[in-house]
């Protein structure tokens, strides 16, 4: 199984470093080792310019196209699934029982409809009532019918040749599916037909969308016309796009583009064009869509299909990002200009996505960076930056609180592209996004970043928690120098955390050798300092640095004493090309009066007298008009959130309250702190089913 959400494997070949850049004539059909590789595309575009079956688009007796008023029924892009969901193959399906249970849930629905027999497909009489006849006790009975018919053809064998070589018509289910094989009819048009067929009113909708062959900052998309549907469920209008839901296209790439970087490492390999392989799915994002986030990847011909309150042109889709589901799974907004294409300033590029503060912290972003072929004549210094192995580091990823801050440095003139991926902690990387990045004036003196940070990043993360590492005093990735000043970073430990944790710590810096022609790194780990303090379960770490420059804090743990054991899990960056933001003397007695607040020694006062102390400054912060997104009165807002889950912790346990205690899990399993109270919610979930029991036993 694949991900039909492209994806990559954390595993990055580098065997390409320095080979030599050699064309492919000809693309290249996928296979299973490159299959796993390639990312360009998540889609095809399917048009209904060859179907031919001819149906209204709409009826005159539907209701008119509009935004859905009920803001709850809009489907977030959370509900994307970060695990595998393509099938490899179609074989014959498994008839059911005649004495199946009752249809109720959603998982229902999609058995039952995954199971229908093979021989429904000669009557839509009988498919129809096996599919929707017994869903009016089900928990949404209109939206599951139409989701029946989804999921049902979403299963259906389109590729073999017996299907192919078979005479289509539109009499019947299979030959509207022989049809569809012989790419003579549209998904679209079959999943129109077969909602009419069920009493669903449905329409198609024509349009242009960022598929096939789209690049970040393509003009003419008049080869990727497309089409799609609207269904009319529960009092409104609904986005469905049958094609994107049941069909993907995996592995494939374009050619045209140099492999610059990926995980850090220098590649410097052309990228073979490759044509994918075309398989089944089922691709639950796609089935009603939210229109604001479909509006990223679809433009209709009509505005009203938009379904949206504040629709956008033609040119402003076209210009917008290309972003993809899993950006919206993540729940992710741009915070920079909302634009496919950057153009570089003084060398640079700088690119904002911002992510809810609740999961925030969860989630791990990293980056593929590319060269466009022929953007650059072949100079002494193009293949200098090709082949030299200290030419990685050229992005900085900088997780700044809830957001990323993303800069790209360009050491040469060119049309470049970023790829950017993300997924929540332990979960495979998926394709966010793509942007075209130009760059008509190199950045002076383009020196890499001190290391490679890897997923890590700069900025405490997933494995700065991960590792007992909490309540970091800088939040962001990134920090001005001041010379000979010292700057001092702290974490609290986690209980567990502050009994065995080991810590080393390293101050990097990137220096060009002239004699050797390259970068290389300098390491000044004597000017660290780290202390563990286990008695206030603190880590402290500070230093000096005497020279302008750019610097990376390193922060490695181990339960071990091994040196050998040691994993990275969190960085920062210092820079004197940092400038740090001026502020008002008021603003500055209020933050320092809340840095001393949170520098206290919480073990020596109770939770409620800590929260106490935490609101009152705070209250004062926002008295003085310190910005809610300021980092340390994030931080601040943080601890006091940290401490009112510890007390609600200790009520569930003394109230012995099934209620209280079921609300507490949940809340406790949906907020940024799910890892460091796991020990806690497993304690409450045990509690939880004692309760359980106890009610039942009582009735």
């Amino acid at each position: 199984m694949g991900s039909c959400l492209s994806s990559r494997s954390a595993q990055v070949d580098t065997t390409g470093q320095n080979r030599p850049l050699t064309s492919d004539p000809e693309p290249e059909p996928v296979s299973e080792e490159e299959e796993e590789n390639g990312s360009d595309f998540l889609m095809e575009s399917e048009s209904a310019d060859n179907d031919e079956v001819k149906v209204d688009k709409i009826l005159s007796s539907y209701p008119n196209a509009a935004p859905i008023d009920d803001k709850s029924k809009l489907k977030r892009g959370t509900e994307i699934k970060w695990t595998a969901q393509i099938d490899d193959d179609v074989g014959d399906v498994v008839a059911t029982e005649s004495d199946m249970p009752a249809i109720r849930t959603q998982k229902d629905v999609d058995r039952h409809a995954r199971q229908a027999p093979a021989e429904l497909n000669s009557s839509f009489n009988d498919l129809i009532n096996y599919l929707t006849g017994d869903l009016d006790q089900s928990e949404r009975p209109e939206v599951f019918r139409a989701r029946a018919l989804m999921v049902w053809l979403s299963v259906q064998d389109v590729d073999s040749d017996h299907v192919k070589r078979k005479d289509g018509n539109t009499e019947t289910p299979e030959g509207y599916l022989t049809l569809l094989a012989q790419s003579r009819t549209t998904y679209s048009t079959f999943f129109l037909v077969l909602c009419r067929k069920a009493n669903i009113q449905c329409t198609q909708i024509e349009g242009i969308c960022k598929a096939g062959n789209y690049q970040p900052g393509d003009r003419n998309l008049g080869n990727v016309n497309c089409v799609w549907n609207a269904i009319y469920v529960e009092e409104a209008w609904h986005i469905v796009h049958p094609f994107w839901i049941c069909r993907c296209i995996v592995g494939k790439t374009v050619g045209g583009w140099i492999k610059l970087e990926a995980d850090g490492k220098a590649i410097g390999r052309k990228e073979k064009e490759l044509i994918g392989v075309m398989k089944n799915a089922f691709e639950e994002y796609y089935f009603m869509t939210n229109p604001a986030e479909l509006v990223y990847m679809c433009h209709p011909s009509e505005e009203r299909w938009q379904l949206l309150e504040k629709t956008i042109t033609q040119q402003q889709f076209l210009d917008q990002a290309y972003v993809l589901p899993p950006f919206f799974g993540l729940g992710m907004v741009m915070k920079s200009r909302d634009a496919c294409v950057y153009e570089a300033k003084n060398g640079e590029v700088k690119i904002d996505i911002e992510a809810p503060a609740k999961n925030a912290n969860a989630i791990n972003m990293w980056y593929e960076f590319l060269l466009k072929e022929g953007s650059n004549e072949k100079s002494l210094e193009e293949q200098f930056l090709l082949s030299m192995e200290s030419m990685p580091r050229l992005v900085a990823m900088l997780r700044c609180g809830e957001r990323w801050k993303i800069r790209v440095r360009f050491p040469i003139e060119g049309t470049y592209k970023l790829r950017l991926y993300g997924a929540p902690n332990k979960t495979p990387l998926l394709l966010l996004g793509e942007f075209r990045l130009d760059c008509t004036s190199r950045r002076k003196e383009c020196i890499p970043l001190p290391i490679d940070p890897k997923v890590v990043g700069f900025g405490p993360g997933p494995a700065a928690d991960v590792s007992g590492l909490l309540f970091p005093s800088h939040r962001n990735g990134i920090y001005p120098l001041s010379k000979n000043k010292e700057m001092r970073f702290t974490f609290h430990l986690e209980e567990e955390a502050s009994k065995s944790v080991q810590v080393t710590t390293d101050l990097i810096t990137s220096k060009y050798v002239k004699g050797k022609g390259q970068f290389e790194q300098h390491s000044l780990k004597s000017s660290v300092k780290t202390v563990v303090n286990r008695r206030k379960r603190e880590l402290s770490i500070t230093f000096a640095i005497a020279e302008n420059g750019e610097y990376a804090l390193t922060i490695s743990t181990t339960k071990t004493v091994s040196s050998a054991s040691y994993r990275n899990v969190c960085n920062y960056l210092v820079s004197s090309d940092t400038t740090a933001d001026k502020e008002k003397s008021h603003v500055r007695f209020a933050k320092n009066a809340l840095r001393n607040i949170l520098a206290d020694d919480f073990d020596t006062k109770s939770d409620r007298e800590a929260i106490k102390d935490i609101e009152n400054v705070l209250k004062n912060c926002r008295k003085q008009k310190v910005p809610e997104d300021d980092e340390e009165f994030e931080s601040g807002k943080i601890r006091l959130e940290y401490l009112r889950f510890k007390i609600d912790i200790h009520d569930a346990k003394l109230r012995e309250n099934w209620h209280v205690t079921e609300k507490t899990v949940r809340r406790l399993q949906q907020s940024r702190f799910a890892h460091t109270f796991r020990k806690k919610i497993k304690e409450l979930e045990q509690e939880r089913e004692r309760l359980a029991l106890q009610r039942k036993e009582s009735e």
